[in-house]
């Protein structure tokens, strides 16, 4: 079972991935551009942050055992740190 955390943890990895091949010239330019075509429409970190957040918020309000965030809103740096040109923000 993936956690919330995990989860987050993967699509921001993503995003930053697809940073990398949009950056890097030794990958074919075709290549390059299709990163840069999907990353264009990738969520960034504020916009992981927003949904996280409001799925906590959902979560406390409900007060129900059925309602369970998809994703965390707590965000660590050492994610990142095989990425070079960081997290995909704007």
């Amino acid at each position: 079972m993936t956690m919330p955390s995990e989860r987050t943890r993967n699509a921001l990895q993503a995003g930053a991935f697809l940073k990398e091949l949009a950056a890097n010239k030794a990958v074919p330019k075709a290549v390059r551009e299709e990163a840069y075509r999907l990353l264009r429409h990738y969520p960034t970190v504020s916009d992981i942050e927003a949904i996280a957040e409001h799925e906590e918020r959902l979560q406390e309000l409900t007060k129900s055992a059925f309602v369970r965030p998809y994703l965390a809103s707590k965000i660590e740096a050492d994610w990142f740190r095989s990425y070079p040109l960081g997290p995909h923000r704007i």
